[in-house]
């Protein structure tokens, strides 16, 4: 019994060895050229690459075709449109002329804006201060004032000689503009105050009332007018010791000891005419913005002890 199963494993195992030897025969394993695939994946690129160009010039060719002939049609169209011949019309001119000329829109009409009441009057006002004043007199530009009123004969009947129609007669060295303005001469306060009119549309002077000014009513503050026209008192009267006397009076010592001697008029020069307009910078608690007769404007701020405190910016 042993032999026989001996026997048996071995035939078995020779039968194995000689299919899988005859399987080995029938399918060898591939074997590859490095050279043959690299000249082969190179053949195969070029090939793909010319039919691709050809592809794009058949793409091309198709597309100017196309635009040709529909450029072709557009003209055609065109010019079945557009007559031949153009004819006269009765006025002279060809029937394209005077098609193209009445498709035309006319040019767009441009208005002056409205002038703001508020910058009319301070700008009125302060051309006038500097106009009496024969020290800045020639800085004042006519056409500029002129072009404040409504029209020639508002500003001949209100500018007058001298300016002092619009100061209602007076010569006045400072105005404050509130609504009406007060006049002052220095720093004294004049007995009338200037209350102008407007056009509703454009916003430019029409005329100016003059009227009394009103016992107590708001007009300068006291610093400002106090600091400011005494300056313009003291230079007119050619007091030059005036000055130190007036900064201790009106301006804290902070703003003495800060700008020294420009405190509260950012220049050595002393001026001669001021006008003193409502505040306008958002950052002011209490305060004026000042312009002096050398055209330079800048805002003043009044501490709680009624002293100008900032000025000049600072």
């Amino acid at each position: 019994m042993k032999e026989f199963r001996e026997f048996h494993e071995f035939h078995l195992e020779e039968e194995l060895a000689a299919a899988m030897r005859d399987r080995a025969v029938r399918h060898r394993p591939g074997t590859y050229d490095a050279a043959v695939l690299v000249r082969r994946v190179r053949r195969r690129r070029r090939r793909l690459r010319a039919v691709v160009a050809a592809a794009a010039t058949v793409v091309a060719v198709s597309l100017g075709a196309g635009f040709a002939a529909q450029l072709g049609r557009d003209r055609d169209r065109d010019t079945a449109s557009v007559p031949a011949s153009p004819s006269p019309s009765s006025d002279g001119r060809t029937s394209a002329s005077a098609s193209a000329s009445a498709s035309a829109s006319p040019p767009p009409v441009t208005s002056e804006p409205p002038s703001d009441p508020a910058a009319t009057a301070g700008a009125l006002f302060l051309a006038a201060v500097r106009y009496q004043d024969p020290a800045t007199r020639a800085q004042v530009n006519l056409a500029e004032v002129a072009g404040l009123f409504a029209d020639e004969k508002a500003y001949q009947r209100i500018w007058g000689t001298g300016a002092r129609g619009v100061t209602c007669g007076a010569e006045a060295d400072g105005a404050l503009v509130a609504g009406s303005v007060f006049l002052y001469r220095g720093a004294e306060r004049l007995a009338r105050t200037a209350v102008p009119e407007f056009d509703p549309s454009s916003g430019k002077v029409t005329g100016v009332t003059c009227a009394a000014a009103p016992a107590g009513g708001k007009g300068a503050d006291s610093a400002v007018s106090g600091f400011y026209g005494g300056l313009v008192a003291a230079a007119k009267a050619g007091d030059s010791t005036a000055r130190a006397g007036l900064a201790r009076q009106f301006l804290s010592p902070d703003l003495r000891a800060g700008q020294k001697d420009t405190a509260g008029i950012c220049s050595s020069h002393a001026p001669t005419s001021w006008v003193a307009t409502d505040p306008t910078a958002g950052t002011l608690t209490h305060g004026w913005t000042i312009t002096l007769s050398d055209g330079g404007s800048f805002p003043v701020e009044i501490d709680e002890n009624g002293k100008i405190d900032k000025s000049c910016g600072a």
